[in-house]
């Protein structure tokens, strides 16, 4: 694509001028943020903070910089009882200046759409897709916090779902399965690529035993292709132990289960790091181990090493 095209772009929704004039003020920083709330969509100002301030004060202040200067725009969710927190989506001149920078206008602008930010702010599923977010945020924060480990990819559901079927290959995309999100955590000198499930409790348990059936369907496609590799970990990640227990007996009562590379774990990631000795495999000795040691602790059916994991 030409950068005459992306001029266009920035043009149809904030203005040549006005992006010029916006990206004067901006730190690396704010590139960065205005980036993450373009790829995921909603963030808090919590998940915010995390990834790029040292304190709330300051983030809050630059958020607002943000708001003002229309990279973002901000709306807070009703609450029966006490106040939600800030949530942040992409500005029209965020979206202006993702499209420069990418030399696409096409992907960034139809994020700013009135009706799809207010379907988004009404949506039910809103809490779920912070949840999830928090899970990598939380991720990111440690290792910015700690120096140890790095968080080298982050897709969301909908990366996830075209990267998945990009790789599948298949005409009935109806047949594959949906996880919330797609990360890479190296820790160690080693790596795992792992697909994400992020249980809010909302679902009956057959509801989500039957989720096994799909990724089971995709783990035998990449055997076959021998694209894969080996079968991706496939983390589930609960909010509450009693609701780990009843789910773990679920999900082994699976006939698709046994294909496939299943650990458990229940956190609240705003509160306990992924990272840390909290996974228990599904199959196995009984005892918890660190998201990196997942790729040698879970098993594999194909022979290979477990630790070479395929890389989107």
């Amino acid at each position: 694509m030409t950068s005459h095209s992306s001029a266009r772009g920035a043009r149809a929704v904030g203005g040549d001028a006005a992006v010029l004039a916006a990206s004067a003020h901006l730190t690396g920083r704010d590139r960065y943020l205005v980036r993450m709330v373009g790829e995921h969509r909603v963030l808090t100002t919590g998940q915010l903070t995390a990834l790029g301030f040292g304190n709330v004060i300051t983030a809050r202040h630059r958020l607002g910089v943000l708001v003002r200067l229309r990279m973002l725009r901000r709306f807070r969710p009703h609450r029966e009882v006490g106040s939600a927190p800030w949530h942040y989506l992409l500005g029209p001149l965020g979206a202006a200046l993702l499209a420069a920078e990418d030399r696409d206008d096409k992907k960034w602008p139809p994020q700013v759409r009135t009706d799809r930010q207010l379907a988004l702010v009404q949506s039910q599923r809103l809490a779920h897709m912070t949840g999830t977010s928090w899970f990598f945020v939380s991720l990111a924060a440690h290792a910015r916090g700690s120096g140890h480990g790095e968080l080298r990819c982050w897709l969301g559901e909908g990366a996830t779902a075209r990267y998945i079927y990009d790789w599948h290959h298949t005409s009935t995309p109806d047949v594959l399965p949906h996880p919330d999100g797609l990360g890479i955590w190296a820790q160690d000198g080693r790596e795992v690529t792992f697909l994400l499930e992020y249980d809010t409790g909302s679902e009956h348990r057959p509801q989500l035993a039957a989720k096994l059936d799909g990724y089971a369907a995709l783990a035998r496609d990449g055997y076959h292709q021998r694209t894969a590799r080996i079968g991706l970990p496939l983390l589930f990640c609960f909010a509450t132990p009693r609701r780990e227990t009843s789910a773990r007996r679920a999900l082994a009562a699976s006939a698709s289960a046994a294909g496939l590379r299943i650990a458990t774990c229940a956190l609240d990631p705003r509160c306990t790091c992924p990272a840390g000795q909290v996974w228990m495999p599904l199959h196995g000795p009984a005892r918890q181990v660190r998201l990196i040691d997942l790729p040698h602790a879970l098993p594999t059916s194909t022979g290979e090493n477990p630790g070479d994991p395929y890389l989107p």
